[in-house]
């Protein structure tokens, strides 16, 4: 019987953070785009909650969650980028113009984003070889 890569926990955790953190790197870029538009607020994405994550996953019943043959087991949904929450992130109070976008923060932000995208992406490469690894290839 194959396995799809795909619908492996380990694998779906990781595209989804990438994903997230995909979606934050386009809003990031958004603020700094904006930052010298009067009245822009910055915007970020609101960080996924891990227990949140377990919380639904636990309670779906899909047809395509994962089956659980032991009360141990964990089932994991995947979620897409349209579950992320855009929230307004001011980097600073705002100035007579209401801008409050702050281009030191928010380039920041973008590095550890990217950082963060950088090392999910590595990961995710470590375990294809290692399942490549393991099959013999």
């Amino acid at each position: 019987m194959a396995m799809n890569v795909d619908d492996m926990p380990l694998f779906t955790m990781l595209r989804q953070r990438m994903s997230w953190l995909s979606a934050r790197q386009n809003v990031l870029a958004q603020n700094v785009a904006n930052a010298d538009t009067p009245g822009f607020n910055a915007r970020d994405l609101k960080p996924v909650n891990f227990e949140d994550v377990l919380r639904t996953a636990t309670k779906s019943n899909t047809a395509s969650a994962l089956t659980t043959t032991d009360p141990h087991h964990i089932a994991l949904k995947s979620t897409s980028s349209s579950d992320f929450t855009d929230i307004e992130a001011p980097d600073s109070a705002a100035p007579p113009g209401g801008n409050t976008v702050s281009l030191e923060q928010e380039m920041i932000r973008v590095a550890d984003t990217q950082a963060e995208y950088q090392a999910a992406s590595n990961l995710y490469a470590k375990a294809i070889d290692m399942m490549k690894l393991a099959i013999g290839h």
